[in-house]
């Protein structure tokens, strides 16, 4: 029994106002997605699915967090509300809290339309702490940001190149975001059912083999 943890980290600032029901459908059809694994997997996994969502610091709050099938449900999509700025770094360090002990795979997802401007607790450095003891346990770590200079910056903490995207600040920008997230998804999970052991898992490529 392979325990999973599906660990999806959105920007709820206020700038994603403009782009509120994209992201609910998106987060919609990714719950839809970890619903199919869960039916199609029980007895070969366990899954855990984790949604947070950030804005200024102190603002951070987990809209879904269980190991259970019919606790996956669209509402906690609906709970997503934009206000204030960004604190990045406090959320990847919060969220990352909540991950147990001896996963066999996780997945991280990280959206945002901005870039780092209110974290507190958190710091830079903490987070390259965070991310390469994340890689050498054969986590799957993503980044999708609308500008260069985001992706650049979370490369510089630790997240491979080819994991990252740049997606267009519009609606349908957010939208190939969303698809691009699942996608990556699901690559991820798949090695991480399929591996023999831990070297097995694919932690890089995630997005590109899925974007080209």
């Amino acid at each position: 029994m392979k325990k999973i943890t599906n660990l999806i980290i959105v920007d709820a600032s206020s700038s994603m106002n403009s782009k509120v029901e994209e992201i609910r459908d998106g987060l919609k059809s990714l719950l839809k997605d970890i619903r199919k694994d869960m039916k199609d997997n029980k007895g070969e996994a366990k899954i855990r699915t984790i949604v947070t969502q950030f804005a200024s610091a102190g603002s951070f709050s987990v809209l879904l967090d269980t190991k259970k099938r019919k606790e996956v449900t669209y509402e906690s999509a609906e709970n997503y509300k934009p206000d204030g700025m960004t604190a990045l770094l406090d959320a990847v360090g919060q969220s990352f809290a909540l991950v147990g002990k001896k996963q066999d795979g996780v997945f991280v997802s990280i959206l945002t339309d901005g870039e780092e401007n209110d974290s507190k607790e958190f710091t830079a450095e903490d987070i390259k702490i965070l991310f390469k003891k994340a890689d050498k346990k054969k986590w799957g770590l993503t980044f999708m940001g609308t500008t260069q200079s985001a992706v650049e910056a979370a490369k510089s903490w630790g997240i491979k190149g080819s994991n990252t995207f740049v997606y267009a600040d519009s609606v349908a920008g957010t939208r190939s975001a969303n698809v691009t997230r699942n996608l990556s998804k699901q690559l991820y999970f798949s090695s991480v059912m399929d591996a023999k052991s831990k070297s097995d898992i694919k932690t890089d490529d995630l997005v590109e083999e899925e974007t080209e």
